[in-house]
């Protein structure tokens, strides 16, 4: 099998909504964006995301099956860059394609002098916090309120640039 991990452009934009749209179906308590607002977007939105994020798209055997997102943080966040959107295909987690993503956002913080990588999940998703502990990131303590679902509060995690764990996610 063939993994390919690559940095989106705007000529990617379909299969950046293709990608983006099979995560918000498959895992749909997972983010916080929603799959019916998320179809009615239309082409340009998904050029202009491709432009101003740092998106990074898998394929296996030229299928795509995953990608993430990347954007400098804001200062609230404390950390330099946030991590989000992080989805991959059932089919294909567990063998490690998490840890080539994690390594293309590595590259992309080095090349950024980004030195702390943040994402956040939603506490009860038991099996997300797993996989990012296993990629070296650790609970950042409190819970803190999302900024796209009023009411509802995630779990910062973060990642020091160099942080390494044995296991593979």
């Amino acid at each position: 099998m063939q993994i390919k991990v690559e940095a989106a452009t705007e000529v990617d934009a379909d299969r950046l909504r293709t990608l983006r749209l099979a995560a918000l179906s498959d895992s749909p308590d997972s983010f916080g964006a929603k799959y019916e607002v998320e179809k009615e977007k239309p082409i340009n939105f998904w050029q202009n995301s491709a432009r101003i994020t740092n998106w990074c798209l898998v394929s296996a055997d030229d299928s795509d099956i995953g990608l993430v997102a990347v954007d400098k943080a804001t200062q609230d966040r404390t950390a330099d860059c946030w991590v989000s959107a992080w989805w991959i295909q059932k089919e294909f987690r567990g063998k490690g394609v998490a840890r080539l993503m994690m390594d293309w956002i590595d590259q992309l913080a080095n090349k950024n002098d980004w030195h702390r990588i943040g994402l956040g999940v939603w506490p009860d998703n038991k099996q997300g916090i797993s996989a990012y502990k296993k990629l070296g990131f650790i609970a950042g303590g409190e819970l803190m309120r999302s900024r796209s679902i009023p009411g509802l509060l995630y779990l910062p995690m973060f990642r020091d640039i160099g942080g390494e764990s044995l296991e593979q996610a």
